[in-house]
């Protein structure tokens, strides 16, 4: 793991035109201001040590940066900082000595080889060039040796521009660097990947020219190279983040401190140009989703080289979309293929082609429907031990666990909603064990916190009804309850547990329209009742057509709005079998009259807030995502192929973003899990 502590976050002094932060600083949203407090404070949290991370940290005045260091030394022994070299002065130098401070500088190659790094003009972007590459001599000669990071791109790598590049590898060798992070162009933008990037074969070719290149060094080593070839032997105790399964909600190899002292995650899972709050807990749900789903619709399907490359890092997934593989796919197949023919020259087993194989990745989707991101070793030692995990997964199959997973867009936005959305569910909960007892509904199913528990039974009992709990959660998660008279509690359960859709629909108080569209839905075979959303903008529309939808759009009242709804955001017992459903939006508002009538007015109007976001829905290989202004969510969907997306514009579109900000958007999915006809 490490700590990147970014005082100024992307705040830089040159402009890199292929920059992965860029889609941030467009958005606006970087800082340019920092407490020192709060940043010790975080980095303590996360255990540290940190490297100071940028955009470009030597912006910090110097009293500032020896503060940071010394306290880095006094804490953890020693720092790190990456830097592109430019701002290195011999003060900085001295003071990386005081305190062990191990040193990256990125840099693309000498002269003309670095344009891409561009500050100002091309004058004067070749002066800093110089002086980066002066700067990286001075450590040198001061014993501080550092690593080196280099992205390759048309700019430095084409065939005939390539030589150069090696030959000043060569040179760096003789300084006495021993390592060289070589990084693919990751991206951003179509022009960026027009203009700039490498193609397969471009790629491939410079690549393995590093790979021949390495023979010949004393000192420098290519660590992709040496993971890649690590990995295919199922040793993988000390490769980077991109061959480890990144969870794009929790980043565990990268835990990003902001100056204000907020916890973030890898810049490069950022495509929003926002830095969403870590979530809270892990997951692993786009390796076992990319194992199941066709190469030919982006992911990794019946590819031997799963296992060591989990579908790379989700920054450079095609489309800008974490759910798909890489789009720089073809080139690590390339690359892993001739190693494992280097492998067998030499007379050992790389993983791909071992027997062993098929039974490691059902070892290894176990973990992760467990919700542990186990390294391959360990997976492979347990296998080899005779340990085989209880899962029902045959032939190559999985079925994603259910999961709901949220982040918020920033710390302000999280200490401000969190307890406003705890109160909500609070709230919803008495509002519906009031709806029974006040005969608007015949019975409920209410969602309550494990430690409401008692208070919402002792609630209801106060009201004259009975309670029960079906189906527990696992640990950590909301309890379903069942309100109402002791005869509907037992018929709730019965029919809950056989699965009668249509018993659970009328006890629950279901329009006939809305019984009807559910048992639509169940027939279909589908399991997410907001495919009804899409088929109510698709007048005449199959349910099957659904996957080939690319965008829809939607509106509607939102006291009967469910896209949020698993959070635990909805008035209604049921899902409306419409965005306009006017039985259901009747319903609705006789349930906002009575919570405000009990006290409830504030939730009341919270709730119909929220419901009035804007909201981007997306699905995706099982996976759907929603985005808001405030928060971010993702749980499992029904599985298609190509990218599925809703956007809710609410009763009105009241909120005009500010100029540079990110459009405030959703996404939505609802699983059989979430979902109880």
């Amino acid at each position: 793991m490490t700590v990147e502590l970014r005082p100024f976050g992307v705040a830089c002094n040159i402009a890199c035109q292929y920059c992965y932060q860029n889609p941030q600083r467009e958005a606006g949203n970087f800082r340019q201001s920092y407490h020192m407090d709060l940043m010790k404070q975080a980095v303590a949290r996360e255990g540290g040590p940190f490297t100071l991370f940028g955009g470009e940290p030597l912006l910090l005045p110097l009293d500032d940066l020896e503060e940071l260091l010394r306290w880095g030394m006094q804490e953890y022994g020693r720092s790190g900082i990456q830097t592109n070299g430019i701002l290195l002065s011999p003060e900085h130098i001295r003071l990386f000595k005081k305190y062990n401070v191990h040193i990256g500088v990125s840099i693309d190659g000498p002269g003309e080889l670095n344009d891409l790094r561009w500050h100002v003009d091309l004058d004067k972007t070749r002066h800093n060039t110089q002086i980066a590459q002066s700067n990286i001599e001075r450590l040198c000669r001061e014993r501080l040796h550092p690593g080196l990071i280099v992205t390759l791109h048309r700019v430095n790598a084409v065939a005939d521009r390539l030589p150069r590049l090696l030959d000043w590898v060569r040179q760096m060798d003789k300084l006495g660097i021993r390592s060289m992070r070589l990084h693919l162009l990751e991206a951003e933008n179509e022009h960026i990947r027009q203009a700039y990037s490498l193609n397969d074969e471009e790629n491939v070719h410079a690549l393995l020219s590093f790979a021949e290149l390495q023979a010949e060094l004393q000192y420098l080593r290519f660590d992709v190279l040496d993971e890649m070839e690590n990995s295919l032997l199922g040793q993988d105790q000390h490769v980077s983040c991109v061959w480890q399964a990144c969870d794009p909600y929790t980043t565990e190899a990268v835990h990003g401190v902001e100056g204000n002292g907020q916890s973030s995650n890898c810049g490069r899972t950022n495509k929003d140009g926002i830095d969403f709050v870590k979530a809270e807990h892990p997951g692993y749900q786009r390796s076992i989703a990319l194992y199941q789903t066709p190469q030919d619709d982006g992911g990794c399907l019946g590819c031997r080289f799963f296992m060591m490359c989990k579908g790379q890092c989700p920054g450079t997934a095609r489309q800008g979309d974490w759910r798909n593989r890489s789009e720089l796919c073809g080139v690590w197949k390339s690359v892993f293929r001739h190693l494992e023919e280097k492998l067998c020259q030499q007379k050992r087993m790389p993983l791909s082609i071992h027997p062993l194989r098929p039974a490691l990745e059902q070892h290894m989707l176990a973990y992760w429907a467990r919700g542990r991101n186990v390294p391959m070793h360990v997976a492979l030692r347990d296998l080899l031990a005779g340990e085989r995990s209880n899962t029902d997964m045959e032939h190559g199959t999985v079925q994603m666990p259910s999961f709901v997973r949220a982040a918020f867009v920033g710390e302000v936005q999280r200490i401000q909603w969190q307890p406003r959305l705890e109160a909500i569910r609070a709230a919803l909960a008495r509002l519906g064990i009031l709806a029974v007892s006040k005969q608007i509904l015949p019975s409920a199913l209410i969602s309550v916190a494990p430690a409401e528990v008692l208070a919402c039974h002792n609630f209801a009992a106060a009201q004259g009804l009975h309670t029960r709990l079906v189906s527990g959660p696992p640990r950590g998660r909301r309890e379903w309850m069942i309100v109402g008279s002791e005869r509907a509690c037992t018929h709730w359960q019965q029919a809950w547990e056989a699965g009668n859709g249509e018993e659970l629909d009328a006890l629950r108080g279901a329009p006939p329209c809305c019984q009807n569209a559910h048992l639509q839905l169940r027939q279909s075979g589908y399991s997410d009742p907001v495919h009804w959303h899409l088929l109510n903008r698709q007048p005449g529309a199959d349910d099957r057509e659904i996957p080939s939808l690319e965008m829809v759009e939607i509106s509607g009242p939102p006291a009967i709005n469910v896209l949020l709804r698993p959070l635990g955001l909805n008035f209604l017992n049921y899902q409306p079998c419409g965005p306009t459903c006017e039985a259901s939006l009747r319903l609705s508002e006789s349930l906002i009259a009575l919570g405000r009538q009990a006290g409830m007015t504030e939730e009341m109007a919270w709730l119909l807030e929220v419901l009035d976001w804007p909201v981007e829905w997306t699905a995706l290989h099982g996976i759907a995502e929603i985005k808001t202004g405030i928060i971010k969510l993702a749980y499992d969907t029904d599985y298609t192929a190509g990218k599925v997306t809703i956007h809710y514009r609410g009763a009105h579109w009241r909120r005009t973003p500010r100029v540079g900000s990110p459009l405030p958007i959703v996404n939505h999915n609802i699983s059989a899990a979430h979902w109880r006809f």
